[in-house]
């Protein structure tokens, strides 16, 4: 029997307490480094022993027209070392032509440093580089096969990727009004859990629940009301599920749980355990002005069969979103219609669906801490070509148990199939013809032509977090519904 914890409201909430102060610490720490990292040069070491390769990059990144880069160059593991544990260097690249080659990558990723790595291979040598990725270096490039401004847009990637990371940490994968994780912490520590069940041959159960009546109990009572309903339910969740479940808040009334080793027999199980709590919490002891109503969804796959937790998170909402049709059906007349649409009413509040299309992974990984760190709550799902974005917005195969996305970030490079092309598509499609577009761009050129297509918006790459802020700004203005996690 799982082990359920009986606790009140009151320790509820204490086990939040000194989250959201920590929290605006810390972002307040975060917003300042950045500003101190935006007026001084990066120092960039080089790893290296060919005084041509080292000519070469002082002039690519002398000649990008970015920030301005200070290279420091060394020749061998030792001193790399002694200047990386130093502190004073933003990002390493390494020649994996000198000898030792990954092994010297290794030998100085071992030491804990704050500045990210990055290999420079040779032609012909793209199995070294990627095992040195596999072995922890953020990008690799080919020598021969990047100029400047690639370069210094690798190495700003990487820079930024590791700063913001390290910045948040932990902190991000928490919710500061709950106390339990966040959907970026269900994403990330669910993920894992993925890897675990696929090599054991298990099954994977997701709850996909809400709050029902939110949205009245803020209209009537306040959004401080709100707000402690919000904490009830994670009380509540937390006494139904097992310490070892993985909890979370995943944005708005919105709330999922990864069921660990759970039976595949085991949903009326818990169904009765949540049933049990509910009844106990608004029994004759109920402290609040109203009573809590929680709607839940179950998903139960076998691990192999489960793309991402993403997909399993879409099946569990679908299975909430009919288990309200069910509920509602049962409280209607016979002949009463079947309510219809992409979501019912009791999802007012929930995460805009965001669909990226972007076949750099820089840009996508930038994307997705950007919009954690602008504590924008939603459903971030990413393509990498125009085929499979179209393929995705209508529903295709293997993308049929996805949600239509509410916007579309689109690049306008892509492979088999050009951004143009997709939205030129999209804008002649009646179903997908209303849906908003933000055009990803390198440089304002591209405006003029695209504009008989009528994009909704323009985000000039690359992508940053204050720049992806101002292009959510835009698209919170196109009339969605956008759920900002507490401030």
């Amino acid at each position: 029997m799982p082990n359920i914890r009986s606790h009140q409201p009151e320790d509820d909430r204490l086990a939040t307490v000194g989250a959201h102060s920590q929290l605006r610490r810390r972002m307040g720490e975060i917003r300042a480094e950045a500003r101190a990292f935006e007026r001084r040069s990066s120092v960039v070491l080089f790893v290296g022993e060919d005084p041509s390769d080292v000519r070469l990059l002082d002039e690519m990144l002398h000649s990008s027209g970015m920030e301005p880069f200070e290279l420091v160059v060394v020749a061998d593991r030792v001193a790399a070392h002694e200047r990386v544990t130093h502190g004073d260097v933003d990002v390493v690249l390494v020649d994996l032509s000198v000898p030792g080659g990954v092994d010297s990558f290794s030998a100085l990723s071992s030491a804990k440093s704050v500045a990210p790595f990055l290999v420079l291979a040779r032609a012909g040598d793209e199995r070294l580089a990627l095992d040195a990725v596999r072995a922890g270096a953020q990008d690799s490039l080919v020598k021969g096969r990047f100029d400047g401004p690639l370069l210094a847009q690798s190495l700003r990637y990487a820079i930024e990727r590791h700063r913001m990371t390290n910045a948040l940490g932990d902190q991000l994968l928490l919710d500061e009004l709950t106390g339990l994780h966040n959907r970026r912490g269900f994403v990330t520590l669910a993920t894992q859990d993925l890897g675990v069940a696929r090599r054991g041959k298990q099954s994977l159960l997701v709850a996909f629940g809400d709050l029902d009546g939110l949205k009245s109990i803020n209209d009537t009572l306040g959004h401080a009301e709100g707000d402690e309903a919000l904490r009830d339910v994670a009380g509540i969740l937390r006494r139904t599920f097992r310490d070892s479940d993985l909890i979370a808040r995943i944005g708005g009334d919105e709330y999922a749980v990864l069921v660990r080793s759970a039976e595949a027999n085991g949903v009326e199980a818990l169904r009765r355990r949540l049933n049990h709590q509910l009844k106990k919490f608004n029994g004759e002891a109920n402290p609040r002005r109203y009573r809590i109503a929680i709607s839940i969804g179950f998903a139960n796959r076998p691990a192999e069969s489960v793309t991402s937790i993403e997909s399993l998170l879409s099946l569990a909402d679908r299975a909430l979103y009919l288990e309200k049709r069910r509920r509602d059906g049962q409280a209607r007349a016979a002949d009463a219609p079947v309510p219809r649409g992409p979501a019912p009413s009791a999802h007012e509040g929930r995460p805009i669906e965001i669909l990226l299309v972007e076949d750099e992974p820089g840009d996508i990984e930038l994307t997705q801490l950007a919009l954690v760190q602008a504590k924008l709550q939603n459903r971030l799902s990413v393509v990498h070509d125009g085929a499979e974005a179209l393929a995705f917005l209508r529903g295709e195969s293997p993308y049929d148990a996805m949600p239509r996305p509410d916007v579309v970030l689109l690049d306008l490079k892509l492979p088999k199939q050009g951004g143009a092309q997709v939205l030129e598509e999209m804008r002649g499609d009646e179903e997908l013809r209303d849906i908003p577009v933000v055009i990803l761009t390198g440089t304002n050129a591209e405006h003029a032509e695209l504009k008989a297509l009528r994009p909704d918006a323009f985000l000039t790459k690359p992508v940053d977090f204050e720049r992806l802020a101002q292009a959510v700004g835009t698209v919170a203005n196109l009339g969605f519904t956008i759920v900002k996690l507490p401030a």
